[in-house]
């Protein structure tokens, strides 16, 4: 009875271990108001590396599939500073965020902003117009993309993984093709997380990024 009793309470404690491996919380501005689209990043506590990430819904909220314990929590969003967060529960509660005020003096107005809407089961970011225009490479460009981390060349898409990334329709083959490109020629960022039937059952994630203008002989428009 007592050997059932304690393999019991085993098999309880790791069911609510493998239940507990959701981090969840709010991100706010400064006046307390949901923030949308802010990007919620797991780092490794050892190297700073990925683990995995969300991004902000309408309500603020927003879930990582990933145990606390292994790291720090990194959440941006264009025109705040950055907050690195020491991971210690599942639920970290209301983070605030703070207007970075060098950077709205650069902008001038709020409205040269990104601008980011839902879209066919993604995310369509504007980037011409605003200060993403000005983020330099397509690395630094694409980590300030909600739903993106793009760091030392690997670019994923949260909770999916490495995408398939087009560009003016076309498929990438060469990391060459996005390196050549620069953050003051891009119209917009597309990132799908959920493709549908439009591409290869093996494809878990895609990056459509568009130009202001066609690139070389290599590129050409989505019809």
């Amino acid at each position: 009875m007592r050997k059932f009793i304690m393999t019991t309470a085993v098999c309880f404690w790791a069911m609510s271990q493998m239940m507990a491996q959701n981090i969840s919380g709010k991100i706010v501005d400064a006046k307390g108001e949901p923030l949308a689209f802010a990007n919620v990043v797991l780092l490794n506590r050892q190297d700073s590396t990925f683990v995995n990430g969300a991004v902000s819904g309408e309500n603020g909220c927003f879930s990582i599939d990933s145990s606390c314990s292994v790291g720090i929590l990194k959440v941006t969003s264009v025109g705040y500073k950055t907050i690195f967060k020491d991971c210690k529960g599942e639920n970290v509660g209301v983070i605030k965020m703070e207007e970075d005020s060098k950077m709205l003096d650069e902008v001038v107005i709020k409205s040269s902003l990104p601008k980011t809407v839902l879209k066919n089961g993604g995310m369509m970011t504007t980037i011409v117009g605003s200060v993403l225009e000005k983020a330099g490479t397509m690395e630094h460009l694409l980590d300030r993309i909600p739903n993106v981390s793009a760091q030392n060349g690997n670019i994923k898409v949260f909770g999916r993984g490495e995408p398939i990334i087009y560009i003016n329709g076309r498929q990438m083959r060469d990391r060459s093709e996005l390196d050549r490109l620069s953050s003051d020629n891009i119209k917009s960022v597309e990132v799908i997380s959920n493709p549908g039937a439009r591409y290869a059952a093996s494809t878990k994630a895609v990056i459509r990024i568009t130009t202001k203008k066609i690139q070389g002989d290599g590129f050409g428009f989505d019809a």
